[in-house]
């Protein structure tokens, strides 16, 4: 807990400097082309109703992936090295000056879609916002949460800063930290399910994994042997993993690839990337329960408490800020498949919306889907398989309760692999 609200007070410093450079002369602070809010199309006018601000309406959860980061990693022969400040000032891992604007522009979009469910001005008793504690989600976060509650009347306290300190509470059900692969033994179910993906995955996929690591290694400057020996079995694996995190992250912010990436780059790498992340984080039963099943779990009891009016304060908005393994899992709950779904990008979002029929007043839902790699990020429907985009609430409870009936995460995840129930 005290990790968490170590890095929120550190993101909202780092907030305020980047809020003030949106709202007044824009600099490039990055080796990457300068990111321009004029560049993004989304507008919103102050006294407009959103476009799913419908009378029927009772409450939303947003659930999202922080914007651009640099590199965790690089191949050795990579001309963006991860640990270079000169092209990742920011640092290893942290929001970049694109994934600044792009998750403040998230914050507006979303702000265009709910106005007039959501008031302009931000109220405690109307909207609470979470994060995972990772840095760069908990400036995500800030920077949403910017774009979305503009400091308004009362609320402007400085004029030349479009900015206003909303809380952020630190979120620990969502584990996607333990999705790595040789790390993180804290839930051995999750562990002994991800082993058993994997293997059926590079079985599956070997003539192309093979394929493409044959074509690599030799200008990557990877020794396959020693860099990931600690990996075992999933060593392969992850020297994709590598390529695929160098290559990527250059190519969203505008860097230079190798000639030879131009064979693999954008395809087939990412046809087989996304094959191998959903296998490590959300191929099975168990990966995707122990992965998201608690914060789904979290967002159904809202969702109950608001249709029970019980839900005190009575808010209209819930907010959480994850990472592309958050959306994974939640949308594999959904009855979502790998191949439907592809790669997850930054500032994407998950919106949930409970409800009320007008005259027979059953509750339901509808969820949507904002890819944040679309130029409009308009929002697109999410259909429960065999259902409708309505979909009834306790209908939706009774489909997806496999994967949230969970009473002791962790005691469960130490009693080793179980049967999905049908």
């Amino acid at each position: 807990m005290a990790t968490g609200l170590f890095w929120l007070s550190t993101a909202v410093v780092v907030v305020l400097a980047v809020i003030f450079t949106l709202t007044n002369k824009p600099g490039i602070v990055d080796k990457q082309k300068s990111a321009n809010p004029e560049d993004y199309p989304v507008r919103i006018g102050t006294n407009s109703t959103g476009t799913r601000s419908v009378p029927t309406l009772q409450l939303v959860t947003v659930v999202t992936r922080h914007g651009n980061r640099a590199p965790l990693f690089t191949f050795p022969t990579s001309p963006h090295q991860w640990n270079d400040p000169t092209v990742w000032p920011f640092g290893v891992g942290e929001l970049t000056q694109s994934g600044r604007v792009q998750i403040y522009k998230l914050g507006q979009k979303v702000r265009s879609l709910y106005t007039g469910f959501l008031d302009q001005a931000y109220r405690p008793e109307d909207f609470k916002a979470f994060s995972s504690p990772l840095a760069r989600a908990l400036q995500s976060a800030e920077l949403f949460l910017a774009g979305l509650f503009p400091p308004t009347g009362y609320q402007v306290w400085n004029k030349h800063l479009l900015w206003q300190p909303v809380p952020v509470f630190p979120s620990f059900f969502d584990h996607n930290e333990m999705v790595l692969i040789n790390e993180n033994r804290q839930c051995p179910t999750f562990k002994e399910a991800q082993k058993e993906s994997l293997v059926e995955a590079q079985t599956i996929y070997n003539s192309s994994l093979t394929s493409f690591l044959d074509y690599v290694i030799p200008y990557t400057g990877i020794d396959e042997h020693e860099v990931f020996k600690d990996f075992g079995f999933a060593y392969r694996t992850q020297i994709l993993f590598l390529v695929w995190e160098s290559l990527v992250h250059a190519a969203i912010h505008n860097l230079t690839l190798p000639d030879w990436a131009a064979s693999i780059y954008p395809e087939p790498i990412t046809s087989l990337v996304v094959k191998f992340y959903y296998a490590t984080a959300v191929g099975s039963y168990d990966q995707i329960k122990y992965l998201e099943g608690e914060l789904y779990q979290e967002i159904i009891n809202l969702m109950k408490s608001k249709a029970n009016n019980t839900l005190e304060p009575n808010r209209r908005m819930f907010y959480y800020s994850g990472h592309d393994y958050t959306l994974m899992g939640l949308l594999r709950i959904l009855g979502q498949q790998a191949e439907d779904l592809g790669y997850i990008n930054t500032a994407s979002a998950l919106i949930y919306e409970l409800h009320r029929h007008p005259h027979s007043g059953h509750f339901y839902v509808q969820v949507l889907f904002i890819d944040g790699g679309s130029p409009e990020m308009d929002p697109k429907e999410v259909t429960i398989p065999s259902y409708d985009f309505s979909c009834d609430f306790n209908l939706m409870l009774d489909i997806t309760e496999k994967y949230y009936n969970i009473t002791d995460w962790q005691k469960e995840c130490n009693a080793g692999q179980t049967t999905m129930p049908n």
